[in-house]
């Protein structure tokens, strides 16, 4: 009974610590700690510790494991530790090419609003840096053309604005097309109805020049457009084919005009000849009468200046020229240069009679006018400009003139 009490209370081990706690606590209870503290020098207890020896002792992962890093953190002053982190020391002991290879581009870039990037981006200074010429060498263009499709660009391109931006004596210039327009339109009457329309132009100008000179003591200058009045330099510095081709589209002169009328009335009077001899004969077949024309008396003249009325005012409804003015390179045309109607050709054709009354007085209206508009066309709103194709007879003209000096030099030889 006596073994079995004694190991019950913990043995021998147990019965010394009991001894030794009541002779030790009486004497700690008696000291007075932070006495003790205050005299223990810190600084010699420190100098004393092996600090190697310590670390070497502790179990760092033990350590690290029993550490709380969230009380840690949270105790930590952010800000004051960076302003006591020197930025470039640390990037100087910093590997990129290490910290590269760590980095997963595509969880980088999963991570990147490229809203937020391309607002944050100046495009100019990002055009400012680039190469275009490094640029457009690496352009395939041979692909860009493959994508590009002819039709939609074809159709946002305006052609009446590029036509306009065409020079075409340029062009012509620069090219064979001259010379083949001049080979194929050369003959011997085309050149002479050249010669006498450019002959013509020059006359005009001459007998517009003086009454204007006597009148307003102005120099000789060219006629405006029709709707368009515009101060030119003068012409007899031009060439009289380049004068020519100045004055296309311009008010046409009185000399023009006149010789213009009078091959009208010559086709007028033999086209009516010609038709009342048709028409005599086919009175005498069917009527088996001796009908001549001349027993008209006045339903002659009433038939030849109905035919007469017609001939002008339909050729000029109809393409604003009759065969005189054909021949002379001349048109009507309303005062803002668009074509004339039927109504306007036919008042024109009517007023025609009223310019011969006091001895034609409506004819010398056009002398000292500048866009040279007889009475007859101030009635009916019309002018008559100058409408024939003079750069085609310019390269006829020095087509014709290179091959005189060819002639001439191959005879030299």
């Amino acid at each position: 009974m006596a073994q079995e009490s004694h190991e019950h209370d913990g043995g021998p081990g147990r019965t010394l610590g009991r001894l030794v706690g009541s002779v030790v606590s009486p004497i700690v209870g008696g000291l007075d700690l932070d006495e003790m503290i205050d005299q223990v020098d810190v600084d010699e207890v420190v100098s004393r510790i092996d600090i190697n020896d310590v670390v070497d002792r502790v179990d760092i992962e033990r350590l690290i494991n029993r550490v709380d890093l969230d009380q840690v953190l949270g105790r930590v002053d952010v800000d004051r530790v960076l302003g006591r982190i020197d930025p470039d020391a640390l990037l100087d002991r910093v590997d990129p090419d290490a910290l590269l290879d760590r980095v997963d581009p595509n969880r980088l870039l999963d991570r990147v609003d490229p809203d937020r990037l391309l607002d944050r981006v100046d495009p100019n200074r990002l055009l400012d840096r680039v190469d275009p010429d490094r640029l457009l060498d690496r352009v395939d263009a041979n692909r860009l053309l493959d994508r590009v499709d002819p039709d939609r660009l074809l159709d946002r391109v305006d052609a009446d604005r590029l036509l306009q931006r065409v020079d075409v004596n340029q062009l012509v210039a620069r090219t064979e097309l001259g010379e083949i327009i001049a080979r194929s339109t050369t003959g011997v009457f085309t050149q002479l109805l050249d010669v006498a329309r450019t002959q013509i132009i020059i006359t005009d100008q001459v007998a517009q020049g003086v009454p204007a000179r006597v009148l307003r003591g102005a120099r000789r200058e060219m006629p405006p457009w029709p709707g368009v009045v515009a101060d030119e330099p003068d012409p007899e510095r031009l060439s009289p084919t380049e004068r020519a081709v100045k004055m296309q589209g311009r008010f046409a002169g009185s000399v023009s005009r006149f010789l213009a009328f009078l091959v009208d009335q010559f086709a007028i009077g033999v086209v009516f000849a010609v038709g009342a001899m048709l028409v005599q004969s086919a009175i005498r077949v069917i009527f088996q009468s001796s009908y001549e024309v001349d027993d008209g008396g006045l339903a002659v003249v009433v038939a030849y200046g109905l035919w007469a009325f017609l001939y002008t005012a339909g050729s000029l409804a109809a393409t604003g020229r009759t065969i005189g003015k054909a021949i002379l390179g001349v048109m009507v045309v309303r005062t803002d240069g668009t074509k004339v109607n039927a109504r306007r050709a036919g008042l024109r054709t009517l007023m025609f009679p009223v310019s011969f009354l006091l001895f034609g007085t409506g004819f010398l209206v056009g002398l000292v006018r500048r866009d040279r508009r007889e009475l007859h066309d101030l009635i009916a709103d019309t002018g008559v400009v100058y409408a024939w194709d003079a750069d085609t007879a310019r390269l006829r003209a020095s087509e014709e003139d290179t091959e005189s000096g060819q002639s001439a030099a191959a005879e030299g030889r």
